[in-house]
């Protein structure tokens, strides 16, 4: 089980998918971050941070990409008759837990390594601590300035790059459950984006927003770990959806 779990890991990120999908990220979220921001200390990289998170365009469309790697794979895996071949050398619950992870683990590391560049770029080119002169009031009052005050700056750094790893670890195993009901590839490609964006409309201005957690600024006005529990409680609603799909696979 091991060696599968190395094998399958090592697929789900050393693939053209996965590369071609952070390419992407990078060709959207860099220009906010190096042309629209100054990265000589004269403001905040709480005002770059905002250019990357809300104002490039990003988040609208953020739940294209993790699905790109790994999880339409098992579609493939499916009409191929190559399931039936893994399911017997690894056991319907082996499987499971192997593939569960290493999706979100694709999907994950596809969001979180382009954020994690950026945001450290935003970081060292602009002035930490507390916004002041003329980025004074931005977040004011928020639980983003508190923190900063309280844990320092690695608490909004960390934060963005945490959320931006569980944000894509959601949407990849999103996109692994409509292939584990619908095997087809383009369904579990697109049918992420489509419910993301319909529950981003119906949901509104509420916490748990999916287009929210991305950046988590809007998140119980910068929450942080709120963000992050809500990412994990819908997490924890798509894996069982996984599990009857591959278990109705299994009877059939």
């Amino acid at each position: 089980m091991k060696s599968f779990f190395l094998q399958d890991l090592r697929r789900s990120i050393i693939n053209p998918g996965f590369f071609a999908g952070i390419v992407f990220v990078l060709a959207i979220l860099l220009p906010a971050a190096v042309l629209d921001t100054p990265l000589n200390g004269s403001r905040s990289y709480l005002f770059g941070f905002g250019n990357v998170f809300h104002a490039s365009g990003f988040s609208p469309f953020a739940a294209v990409f993790p699905v790109l790697a790994y999880a339409a794979v098992f579609c493939e895996e499916h009409n191929s008759g190559y399931l039936r071949m893994i399911l017997h050398r690894t056991g319907f619950a082996g499987f499971m837990r192997v593939r569960a992870v290493t999706v979100a683990c694709s999907g994950g590391l596809m969001i979180a390594a382009p954020i994690a560049a950026v945001c450290l770029i935003v970081y060292m080119g602009g002035a930490p601590g507390i916004p002041a002169d003329s980025d004074e009031g931005l977040l004011a009052g928020t639980k983003i300035i508190e923190a900063i005050i309280k844990y320092g700056d690695w608490y909004v750094v960390g934060g963005k790059m945490v959320l931006g790893f569980l944000f894509g670890a959601l949407w990849a195993l999103v996109g692994f459950a409509f292939a584990v009901w619908i095997p087809n590839r383009y369904v579990s490609l697109l049918a992420p984006f489509i419910l993301y964006d319909t529950l981003w409309l119906f949901i509104g201005n509420r916490f748990f927003n999916p287009v929210y957690l991305l950046a988590g600024d809007d998140v119980g006005h910068g929450d942080y770990p709120l963000a992050v529990l809500t990412d994990l409680l819908y997490i924890g609603m798509v894996i069982p959806v996984i599990y009857a799909g591959i278990k109705q696979e299994r009877r059939t």
